[in-house]
């Protein structure tokens, strides 16, 4: 008997069994909670409900997909999320409480799932060194999320968020990234780039403050929405200014990687180049086809290329490119590295 049912059991130890299952719950406890049997005893129909449609689903889709290799335990979280909405809408209003409760349980599954992003992050880095591939923070949290059953969008955007959050509040003691083989140029200082990032900072938390205050008179809840919202946005930008400063262009005898902060990054063969115009150059206008401002401000390098090459911009959008307009605070030092790299 038992030979017969496990494997029946292996046969739905998959993405679409999970799925299958857990329309049975929604069905099941759907069909209760409206009905007249319900109303015979809520407070431990709901309960169980509750307890069904966060945990049980979750504890399925661990058991089906995650327990098999399927997907990484990371994926759970928004599973529980999700699960924590649907029972809400579900469970008629007036025995939501428990729901409410089991929410918070996400809390240290979230801080598990974090710390199971840090350790894939690190252990990618080891396969990575393993190889002789140097890569920076968000290029290695993009690669540790490919094993996932995320879409490529997803764990783009992803990826980019757990990139801001970690130079916001992670970045302080780092230098900027420079592989072994390369040489790294600030673009930040000569248009003042970083300096204006920081300054909108202060601002921003001054007028977040000053609105959260005035708000709070006549509508303390919209004020405390506003307050959240506008913090967010506060590590956000934090964020960015810190990846302008940590994420140089970077020049080698065989790559030009061109970065800016977190917005751009394009990694160009140095034979794929046709020149480099330095000095006073006559860049396109801004919207030009195939033309690319990485930086704000006047270029005062502009890169020709023989052939087009993508440039991977915000939560993976992509462009692509022949002519890049650079901001190079040493001009001097990159023209005479990228010379020397020439003979």
């Amino acid at each position: 008997m038992n030979a017969v049912l496990v494997p029946r059991f292996q046969r739905i130890r998959t993405p679409l069994g999970f799925i299958v299952v857990a329309l049975l719950f929604y069905i099941v406890d759907g069909t209760l909670a409206h009905s007249a049997t319900f109303g015979t005893r809520p407070d431990l129909f709901g309960a169980a409900i509750s307890i069904d449609l966060t945990l049980g689903v979750t504890f399925a889709y661990w058991a089906l997909v995650v327990r098999p290799g399927h997907a990484t335990l990371r994926t759970s979280l928004p599973v529980f999320a999700l699960s924590v909405v649907t029972a809400t809408l579900t469970l008629p209003p007036g025995q939501r409480d428990l729901v409410q409760f089991i929410r918070y349980l996400g809390i240290p599954l979230e801080v598990a799932v974090v710390a199971l992003v840090v350790i894939g992050v690190r252990r990618t880095q080891q396969r990575l060194a393993a190889s002789g591939v140097s890569m920076d923070v968000p290029e290695r949290i993009r690669a540790s999320l490919d094993d996932s059953i995320m879409q490529a969008r997803l764990a783009d955007v992803v990826a980019m968020e757990a990139s801001l959050m970690f130079y916001a509040l992670a970045s302080w003691r780092r230098k900027p990234f420079v592989p072994p083989g390369a040489q790294g140029f600030s673009y930040h200082k000569r248009e003042a780039y970083a300096a204006t990032l920081y300054v909108l900072l202060f601002v921003t938390i001054v007028e977040t403050v000053a609105v959260h205050f005035l708000v709070r008179a006549f509508a303390p809840r919209v004020a405390l929405g506003l307050f959240a919202v506008s913090a967010f946005g506060a590590v956000w930008l934090l964020g960015f200014a810190r990846a302008v400063q940590l994420r140089p262009i970077l020049l080698s005898r065989t790559e030009l990687r061109i970065r800016s902060g977190v917005l751009w990054s394009i990694d160009i063969p140095r034979a794929s180049i046709e020149r480099i115009d330095f000095g006073r150059v006559k860049a396109p206008a801004k919207g030009t086809p195939g033309y690319l401002r990485a930086v704000p401000g006047q270029p005062n390098a502009l890169v020709e290329l023989r052939e087009p090459v993508r440039a991977i911009g915000l939560y993976g959008s992509e462009r692509q490119i022949t002519r890049i307009g650079l901001v190079i605070d040493d001009l001097t030092a990159f023209q005479q590295t990228f010379s020397a790299h020439e003979e």
